[in-house]
């Protein structure tokens, strides 16, 4: 003990060792698919303020770490919706008199996979600020000074109140003294709202694997390790707004890719990275009274392997010399040899108390080379053990059983575990000499089964006892050992967290690199305008559809000016390729402002901080919302949320109402878009007469998806290519003649059509009169 503690003096631990350790229990395989660790509470002020504020909370159970932060909510909660989708809490907890925000709060959260409960009253009622001096690693040394601009989010602060007391922060033992406090960043990320996720398959469902070509995240996983794909997942819900970020980010992707010798090397010391994160909070465990599963001596023996790959993973890194070295340097490199340099006595710990030639045989042990009396008792415990293989040998010279088995100097008597310590086995094969056995030493037999025989010999049970006794022996001293290693291992918990996030930013950078270099279309690093005023794409890619096809993917270009073309209307057929095509334009922003490489030949792009959609519809039976209902409620939230720097794409808006009342909304929507909130926007549409647009308001360029009718047969192909102007025909009957309809069906839908479209006074031509004049007047009365 007094060698171990010299050890712990030597690897800088800050705490006292363990006075009475406790074996650790073992922990679960890590899964990668289970829910974040996060909880959340939302508080909310009086429903009769004009401004509503909404405070924030989260506390990450992992990190150990709180934020706060406080919004100006609308009438949709989409700021809120956006809070939970990035973050992905495991439950939310709400405190609020209003009970529309009851309502509200728990549909968006029902909507984002998150369970929401109402705070009771009893639980609001905290003293905040002794609980945080009791939770903050840095209150001890200058109390709440350090977070005095958390302190101004005055509703940030109530949310944090709340959600320590809902979920009893307090009563985890771990949490004392080890948290840290910071605001959220919430202009630092694109939002992100429901419809976007699901129309651009940003993550996987629940039944997909997050591997699969169905998700973005399952086609952008090649990850190595588990802080890599949990990283992966965070950058996903939470892309950058800030284009330096990004560059540093585009930097490494394109520095890895130009070095795949190197992107191999790394990827397979990556490969034995464990989940740092999760072993890092077991250890927090150790020196606590917790409940929780705490750190084993086989997860000290895992991070020590990790701090050696990491080690590896340095000196690879320091061998580029390639361009972006000094980016390399200061995001990962150095990061990572800080980590190293603070290992240093750790590696000695393990090195010194752990058996590690044991530990490659999967026996996790401390080295009884380390503390001579556990050599002693080491010793004699296998003493007695070696008295007991005598014993088997004896009994197998007595049966005369040597070399009757199928291998050379096969034991065909082995020691085995029984109730009573240890005891002889042999096979079936052999039960009848053991039986009728005459000799000495005298046998009994203790149990016979279907496929062997045990016995046991007076010798053999008056040694047991010995055994028994050596092996408890062995075992306190062992146990008390462990943990005082254990203890001193604890301190090392946030040096272990700052290699995770190092070696997951790695992971994650070099699983885009990889992205980049085996896709099947081609990827290249978009240039970034700052300015905001070009998105420029040329051979756009939609990566998900072709990974998960075996067809020919037609790529299209883009070009969108702010002043000249930022509302693009697109009309063609069904299954032409516009709703493919708008949503690819989204797939590569997002993907800009994640940090990887976009699927295209070439791409100019500015920094969105937002990326809206309205794609597809269904009703809500169980809320009594139609489908009608849940697109306008969809449209609405982008009406009022949607800025300058927004990406907004709608596809199909208006068919759930008549055509006129459908025309209309999805004229003035669209109008809205390009004369009021001036963002870059996508509107593929049915409604061929708001081509018209494009003479009325300034900004709006007409584009249609190509095919073409074979005169002869009549019969459509879809030429999937995008081209300047409207289109110059509906296609409806074609399509319905594809899908099978009957042939009497199609023709009367045709003559029918052909009726309508003569039919100088159609309702079609009014409602497409009706909004130019009402923009006319519009125009007049401003």
């Amino acid at each position: 003990s007094s060698h171990l503690a010299q050890v712990a003096h030597r690897a800088g631990c800050k705490r006292g060792v363990g006075a009475s350790p406790q074996r650790a229990s073992k922990m679960a395989p890590f899964d990668s698919e289970v829910k974040s660790g996060a909880v959340c509470a939302i508080v909310s002020t009086p429903a009769n303020v004009q401004d509503r504020t909404f405070g924030f909370a989260v506390f990450d159970e992992t990190r150990r770490a709180f934020q706060v932060c406080e919004y100006v909510e609308d009438a949709h909660a989409s700021r809120t919706e956006a809070l939970l989708l990035q973050i992905q809490p495991r439950a939310v907890c709400t405190a609020t008199t209003d009970p529309e925000d009851i309502r509200r709060l728990g549909r968006v959260a029902e909507s984002c996979g998150v369970s929401v409960v109402e705070a009771k009253s009893s639980q609001k009622q905290v003293d905040l600020e002794q609980d945080l001096l009791r939770l903050l690693i840095d209150a001890a040394d200058c109390g709440l000074g350090r977070h005095l601009e958390e302190q101004r989010r005055k509703h940030g602060m109530r949310a944090l109140a709340t959600l320590i007391g809902h979920f009893s922060i307090l009563s985890e033992p771990s949490y004392s003294a080890a948290c840290s406090l910071r605001l959220y960043p919430l202009t630092s990320f694109l939002y992100l709202d429901k419809a976007a996720f699901a129309a651009l398959h940003v993550l996987p469902r629940p039944e997909e694997s997050l591997r699969s070509n169905t998700s973005l995240m399952g086609f952008l996983n090649r990850c190595r390790s588990p802080v890599g794909i949990r990283k992966l997942r965070q950058w996903l819900t939470q892309p950058l707004t800030a284009p330096e970020e990004i560059e540093k980010r585009h930097d490494i992707v394109e520095a890895l890719c130009g070095a795949e010798e190197l992107l191999r090397t790394l990827e397979g010391h990556l490969r034995r990275v464990p989940d740092l994160e999760l072993m890092a909070s077991r250890l927090q465990r150790v020196p606590t009274a917790s409940r929780a599963a705490r750190a084993t001596l086989e997860d000290m023996v895992a991070l020590y392997q990790c701090v050696r790959s990491a080690d590896q993973i340095s000196a690879a890194l320091a061998t580029y010399e390639g361009p972006h070295a000094s980016v390399v340097s200061a995001l990962v490199t150095r990061r990572v040899d800080a980590c190293i340099g603070d290992f240093q006595n750790f590696r000695a710990l393990v090195e010194q108390t752990v058996d590690l030639q044991q530990a490659e045989q999967r026996v996790f042990c401390i080295n009884r080379a380390f503390d001579p009396l556990l050599g002693q008792l080491a010793e004699k415990r296998d003493g007695v053990r070696g008295q007991m293989e005598a014993i088997r040998a004896g009994v197998e010279k007595a049966l005369k059983l040597g070399g009757r088995g199928g291998r050379p100097n096969e034991k065909l008597i082995s020691l085995v575990d029984c109730p009573d310590g240890q005891a002889l086995r042999v096979t079936k094969k052999f039960q009848t000499e053991v039986q009728h056995f005459k000799g000495q030493p005298q046998f009994k037999v203790l149990s016979i089964k279907k496929q062997e025989c045990v016995f046991t010999t007076s010798d053999l049970e008056k040694l047991n006892q010995h055994y028994r006794d050596a092996c408890t022996k062995y075992d306190q001293q062992s146990t008390q050992l462990v943990g005082k290693a254990l203890a001193v291992a604890a301190t090392y918990a946030p040096v272990f967290e700052r290699l995770a996030e190092a070696l997951g930013v790695l992971d994650v950078l070099a699983s885009f690199a990889r992205v980049s270099l085996t896709a099947p279309c081609s990827f290249t690093r978009a240039k970034i305008d700052t300015s905001g005023k070009t998105l420029d794409i040329e051979g756009a890619s939609h990566v998900l559809v072709i990974a998960n096809s075996d067809k020919s993917f037609v790529a299209n270009d883009l070009r969108m000016d702010r002043e000249e073309s930022r509302l693009h209307l697109i009309t063609g057929p069904n299954m032409g390729g516009k709703s493919t095509y708008i949503r690819s334009v989204a797939l590569i922003a997002l993907l800009n402002q994640i940090g990887s490489f976009v699927p295209c030949r070439s791409a100019t792009l500015p920094i969105f901080d937002a990326i809206m959609c309205r794609v597809g519809a269904s009703d809500m039976q169980l809320r009594g919302i139609s489908t009608f209902m849940a697109e306008m409620l969809e449209a609405s939230c982008i009406l009022n949320t949607a800025t300058q720097n927004s990406l907004v794409i709608i596809d199909e808006l208006g068919r759930g109402t008549s055509t006129s009342d459908g025309f209309g909304i999805a004229w003035a929507i669209a109008r809205h878009l390009v004369q009021e909130t001036r963002c870059f926007s996508l509107f593929a549409t049915h409604f061929h007469e708001l081509a018209t647009l494009e003479d009325v308001v300034p900004g709006v360029r007409n584009r249609h998806a190509t095919a073409v009718v074979d005169a002869a047969s009549g019969r459509l192909t879809f030429l999937y290519a995008l081209a300047d102007g409207a289109t110059d025909q509906s296609y409806g009957a074609h399509v319905a003649e594809l899908a099978g309809f009957p042939a009497r069906v199609v023709t009367a839908a045709r003559r029918k059509a052909v009726e309508l479209e003569a039919d100088s006074g159609g309702a079609a031509r009014r409602a497409a009169k009706r909004p130019r004049q009402a923009a006319a007047e519009e125009d007049e009365e401003e």
